[in-house]
């Protein structure tokens, strides 16, 4: 018994250890992304805008051509942004959950092409970092699931909360599965979905049948204040 209960102890470590790292390996690429790539993609914009200053005038052709590559780059930007957001949310520390949640609900009907019925409050208490990223983490793994598995093209994502705890709901009208059975195009997703959910000491749970849509519900305990 104590050399499972060690057993179980170390596993969650080094699961967390792991998260930890992988979190901040993807922070890193974000700033990477916004501090450098994007920082040299607006002073290419600057230089082309300041080839239009310097006489002769472009001949019109030119001028089309140098227009097109501005819209280009002015795309490259949107996508690394959204690639940054996707690997960092910092909404989530300036702006709170709410806020990361609906961007990326946002970004996911851009991206996907789904319509995402929200249902978040009007405010959204204060929640661990920790447990606030895991918590946008299993929203972003879950809506993936909807645009890329299901076959469905709406989603329902709920927040609500209580005195006693936070509970996050992704649903779907979808294909649905049989989540009794494992299936070889689980993965790693629904994994570490589950996973990061205990090391928030939050439950999370699946309800899925063939044909009737899933719902992924993950549940955490409000953490008293401080002192207490």
């Amino acid at each position: 018994m104590i050399y499972q209960q060690r057993f179980v102890r170390m596993h969650r470590n080094y699961a967390q250890r792991l998260l930890q790292a992988q979190e901040e390996e993807r922070a890193w690429v974000a700033r990477e992304v916004h501090d450098d790539a994007l920082q040299r993609i607006a002073l290419i914009q600057r230089d082309f805008a300041s080839v239009r200053e310097i006489p002769p005038a472009l001949s019109p052709p030119q001028d089309h051509r140098v227009t097109a590559v501005q819209a280009e780059m002015d795309d490259l930007s949107v996508v690394l942004r959204s690639l940054a957001h996707r690997l960092h949310p910092a909404l989530i520390e300036k702006g709170g959950l709410r806020v990361a949640l609906e961007a990326l609900c946002v970004e996911m009907e851009r991206t996907f092409g789904l319509t995402i019925e929200r249902r978040l409050p009007d405010r959204v208490a204060p929640i661990e970092p920790a447990r606030a990223l895991a918590i946008y983490r299993i929203a972003q793994e879950s809506l993936r699931n909807v645009a890329t598995h299901s076959g469905a093209r709406a989603a329902t994502l709920e927040l609500a909360q209580t005195d006693a705890q936070t509970e996050l709901a992704v649903s779907d009208a979808g294909s649905g599965f049989d989540a009794r059975t494992r299936r070889p195009s689980d993965g790693l997703g629904l994994i570490g979905m589950r996973e990061r959910a205990h090391l928030a000491a939050g439950s999370l749970t699946i309800t899925s049948r063939p044909s009737q849509g899933t719902t992924v519900r993950a549940v955490f305990p409000m953490l008293p204040p401080e002192g207490e």
